[in-house]
């Protein structure tokens, strides 16, 4: 190349992706307005820099320290950005935005993002599903002093950690999703140690705004089934659906009752396999409870045919795994910590602690005489030895199989009640268990939040920009759920079953959104430069791949030069 010619490269990445989702949501807008009027002094507004930081956790998540070098890498003209204003960015300047964004009314700020989105997409809010996990934290997170501004800061303590870790402080995290593509509408972040029966009420009462009316079903796990919380929601005309918990009177009068008659179960479903097409299909069973709640709600008890083969191996492999554990202790008593009836028996209470197998094992430690001979004197055995005989008592522990406890839980194998406050004229068994069989995808969003999202470790010691970091987290995830679901219904109709998105040009039938964006990280733009001055620009290729991609989601192949 000619000595006064350079060539410039840079990444362009997912971002014309995403861009017509921020600006269909009116993002910026709704950033100026809820930060307030911008610094003159400040080379970027905190709206922007707001942005940016939505930018990344969408497209790379990297952490604060290495967002400047992140952006370097761009081209700041799709960013509507200057390259002086992209250097105006450090960690001190992103965390300071977020002390701002903490300071704003991040309420409203929600309730006017989800009508901007609900409208424009068409979103149903008929359907509403709830779930909650542990945001876990590694490091001290002491008590502080109240602010001077009054505002309450999060706690980050230790709780109920869902990630199984008790050793380790958490937050609670709630989201909430339409049924309507899995889009969160709401969410929120706890305190710690609180539990999940406290947040329902409040969180059904935001929901009450923002879909204008109290006339929507409200689906939640068994934590909403408390008087208290089914009780609000009834008496203000909502509706909802959760679980049965097992610690209810109910589902024990149930099995009980089941026990002794004839369950006339009733086939409502077959669902076809969801993962491997030679799976045997899922059948399912319902019933109406013979009785209603204490509070009159209507019970529905299903059984699940792949449930039920769960339930009954999970018993036998837990069975099993006591049985081997209890024959290995036997081997050993008499030995070291084992020689006394308390210390066998307090290592037969661990192992069925362990194994969760108490219910189904009982253990009789039975004393037994153990003869041992040893030499009368010290020295090398010969022929004139004498060994003298020694007795002791060791204590062996005998399992024995409860079988009247082992029937009795085989017959609750694969069943499960819901409750609702619907008659069955108004919600049918098989639309009632439909409407349930959505909420693992709360599940799946947590799931993302945690790998793909990266949400944890939060590098930040402040509460205040760990709950404001939080936000930006919850509205990236709105706008994965939202390219997801735009893919995906241009797939349904135009009857596409899968696109190869996957490495190799594998075919995948349910696309993410970190796959998607993916498709398109390396895509970079090129400026040919004579003395310093633009001469003219080159693109990368696209693939077939991401042609089709950028096709479902209706954004031109022009946003890549194309």
């Amino acid at each position: 190349m000619a000595k006064n010619l350079a060539l410039e490269s840079l990444d362009v990445g997912g971002h014309p992706l995403i861009d017509p989702f921020f600006e269909r949501l009116k993002l910026r807008e709704l950033f100026q307005e809820a930060l307030g009027k911008p610094d003159a002094r400040l080379k970027i507004p905190h709206a922007d820099v707001v942005l940016l930081l939505i930018r990344n956790i969408a497209l790379s998540r990297y952490p604060l320290y290495r967002m400047p070098e992140w952006l370097r890498r761009f081209d700041p003209g799709p960013l509507r950005q200057e390259a002086e204003q992209q250097e105006s960015i450090n960690d001190d300047r992103l965390g300071r935005t977020l002390d701002k964004l903490f300071e704003a009314d991040r309420q409203t700020l929600m309730t006017r993002r989800v009508v901007h989105m609900a409208q424009p997409y068409g979103l149903d809010l008929r359907e509403l599903h709830n779930a909650s996990t542990s945001l876990t934290f590694a490091g001290e997170y002491p008590e502080r002093q109240p602010r001077p501004d009054g505002r309450r800061r999060l706690e980050i303590v230790h709780g109920h950690n869902k990630d199984h870790r008790p050793d380790l402080k958490q937050l609670v995290w709630t989201l909430t999703l339409t049924r309507d593509g899995g889009v969160p509408v709401h969410y929120n972040v706890d305190d710690g140690n609180i539990t999940d029966d406290q947040t329902h009420i409040r969180t059904w009462e935001i929901l009450r705004q923002l879909v204008g009316h109290s006339n929507f079903m409200y689906v939640a796990d068994c934590k909403l089934c408390t008087r208290k919380n089914m009780g609000h929601i009834r008496s203000r005309g909502g509706h909802f659906i959760t679980v049965l918990p097992r610690s209810r009177k109910e589902d024990a009068q149930f099995k009980q009752w089941a026990l002794s008659h004839d369950v006339p179960w009733q086939v409502i479903w077959e669902r076809l396999p969801l993962r491997r097409k030679h799976d045997p299909p899922d059948i399912f069973e319902a019933v109406e409870a013979p009785e209603p709640t204490g509070e009159g709600y209507r019970i529905v008890w299903y059984r699940s045919s792949q449930k039920l083969k769960r339930d009954a191996h999970v018993r036998n492999s837990l069975i099993q795994d006591a049985l081997r554990q209890l024959l290995s202790l036997r081997d050993r008593v008499g030995r070291r910590q084992l020689k006394t009836h308390k210390q066998v028996q307090a290592a037969v209470d661990e192992i069925l602690d362990k194994t969760q197998a108490q219910k189904w094992i009982r253990v009789q430690i039975v004393p037994r005489e153990s003869e041992e001979f040893k030499q009368a004197s010290a020295g090398r055995p010969g022929k004139d030895t004498r060994y003298v005989r020694k007795t002791t008592t060791v204590y062996d522990p005998i399992a024995v199989l409860e079988e009247a406890r082992i029937r009795e839980s085989a017959a609750s194998d694969g069943i499960f009640p819901l409750i609702t406050d619907e008659p069955v004229d108004r919600l049918s068994t098989l639309e009632l268990l439909k409407i349930y069989k959505y909420q693992p995808v709360n599940e799946k969003r947590h799931e993302q939040l945690k790998t793909a999202a990266r949400v944890v470790p939060l590098n930040f010691k402040l509460p205040e920009r760990v709950e404001a970091f939080l936000f930006l987290y919850f509205v990236a995830t709105m706008i994965h759920a939202l390219i997801e679901r735009k893919v995906r219904a241009a797939m349904k109709s135009r009857k596409l079953s899968s696109i190869p998105i996957y490495p190799e040009e594998r075919e995948c039938r349910a696309p993410t959104a970190d796959k998607l964006l993916g498709l398109f990280e390396s895509l970079r733009i090129h400026y040919l430069l004579r003395d310093g001055q633009h001469v003219e620009t080159f693109w990368d290729e696209l693939t077939d791949v991401q042609l089709e991609v950028l096709d479902l989601l209706g954004i031109p192949a022009s946003a890549y030069g194309h």
